[in-house]
């Protein structure tokens, strides 16, 4: 069966996680224990931690991508005084450039619905009716889908080498965790976008906490996989990013070519990563310049970012979103350098 689309309410609790509801209730249990177990585990380590943002998640063995909104209620039964619950829709990563873009847009739906079952529960209200109003979020979001689908402007992609190809092939995949800093309107989405489906985000989407994207790619005859977490730059953000740093093989600290402040404000990302990484593990990375099309608007020189990234230790890069430019160069020299990383570390 076709288990896109489907949609989970999630009850987390420490010891017993429960699948209180899913739909279709044809969901295959494959489905839903991979999914609990991502799901939890993005969370784990804190037992008063909820993202209060909808996020976007790889579940990499199905395939698939998930909205991921968490909620806490009050509960004088737990040690904490709340538990935890998620409500988790599923779909296709061919759609994921949708939800990147009408994130907010579509958060609201997530927040409505939830904020409607916390009251009919506060009102003893049957379970039934609950669930009622999670397929009706189901509904929205599926006819959301088809139509944000129809109305999107993206560039289209080129053809990239099947999944499937590096699947079968016998040589060892190695996967490394990248994270992306910087301050909000750099471009690091559209950077990303840009690697990963050939695509340009033409409208600036703030990021909502947290979007990991990932992209598999043959270098020097070694496959690669790359976990892009693309990591909110807004302040309100500041705890939840603390919480991702963690595991990352290179860091990539974007800014804006045409924004001063966004230059300014680098080795305050540089020292934000680096106050919470133990043996500055993640220190090793790019400082990377956007916006290089934009030559006449253009303030920070070639030679003062070559500057900060040796003061940094990090080596220094220029791309374009926009155009595209030096975009695979760059992420295929990153791929070497984690590679060369990975060989000494062997």
């Amino acid at each position: 069966m076709d288990s896109k689309n489907a949609i989970i309410y999630l009850d987390i609790d420490k010891d017993t996680p429960k699948i209180k509801f899913w739909y279709p209730y044809t969901l295959p249990e494959k489905y839903r224990r991979e999914i609990v177990e991502e799901c939890i585990s993005i969370i784990s380590g804190d037992p008063i931690f909820i993202p209060e943002i909808l996020l976007i998640f790889p579940i990499s063995p199905l395939k698939i991508k998930v909205l991921i909104k968490y909620f806490k209620r009050e509960d004088p039964t737990k040690k904490e005084g709340i538990s935890k619950s998620a409500i988790i829709f599923l779909f296709a990563e061919e759609n994921d450039q949708i939800y990147y873009r009408y994130m907010s847009y579509i958060d609201s739906y997530f927040s409505k619905t939830i904020s409607t079952m916390l009251t009919l529960e506060k009102n003893g209200t049957i379970d039934e009716l609950i669930y009622e109003e999670i397929v009706k979020l189901h509904m929205i979001l599926c006819n959301l889908t088809e139509y944000l689908s129809s109305k999107s402007q993206y560039i289209s992609k080129k053809e990239e080498p099947s999944r499937k190809i590096f699947e079968d092939n016998q040589v060892e995949k190695k996967k490394f965790k990248v994270v992306v800093l910087g301050d909000p309107k750099v471009g690091k989405t559209s950077t990303i976008l840009r690697f990963t489906d050939n695509v340009f985000l033409r409208a600036y989407i703030p990021t909502m906490g947290l979007n990991i994207t990932q992209k598999i790619f043959n270098v020097d005859a070694n496959i690669i996989e790359l976990v892009l977490w693309d990591i909110g730059g807004q302040t309100k953000f500041e705890i939840i990013r603390k919480k991702f740093y963690e595991g990352a093989s290179i860091l990539l600290l974007i800014f804006d070519l045409t924004n001063p402040m966004s230059f300014a404000n680098v080795p305050k990302w540089h020292q934000d990563i680096k106050k919470y990484m133990k043996n500055n593990k993640a220190l090793k990375g790019y400082l990377i310049g956007n916006k290089n099309d934009l030559a006449k608007k253009r303030i920070v020189s070639e030679i003062d970012a070559i500057r900060l990234s040796y003061s940094l230790d990090l080596e220094y890069l220029e791309i374009s979103a926009l155009t595209g430019y030096n975009i695979e160069i760059a992420f295929h020299k990153i791929a070497r350098k984690l590679l060369y990383f990975n060989k000494i570390e062997e």
